[in-house]
């Protein structure tokens, strides 16, 4: 009755902080292969991890299109304008 929990505690499974050679290993498998399949793609690309960690470590940490730092000038006056018209 519905899958089997993908992050069981008894699979031998690493878990916490992510290491840098993890985070290396995931970007070069997603570079090659594209990002999607997160079930499978843990063993094909060498990680002890689930593949719901790997899906939430590309999404949120390793994606190249990930804007960080503060936000611009010209994307505050956006927002306070948008604010203004649109509220909260």
């Amino acid at each position: 009755m519905g899958r089997a929990p993908c992050c069981s505690k008894d699979a031998g499974l690493n878990r916490g902080a992510w290491t840098a050679e993890e985070d290396l290993l995931l970007s070069e498998y997603i570079t090659i292969h594209g990002d999607g399949g997160w079930r499978s793609l843990p063993q094909k690309a060498g990680l002890k991890r689930c593949g719901k960690s790997c899906r939430l470590r590309w999404l949120n940490y390793l994606r190249p299109d990930i804007k960080r730092g503060s936000i611009s000038p010209d994307e505050e006056k956006l927002i306070i304008r948008l604010h203004k018209l649109l509220g909260n």
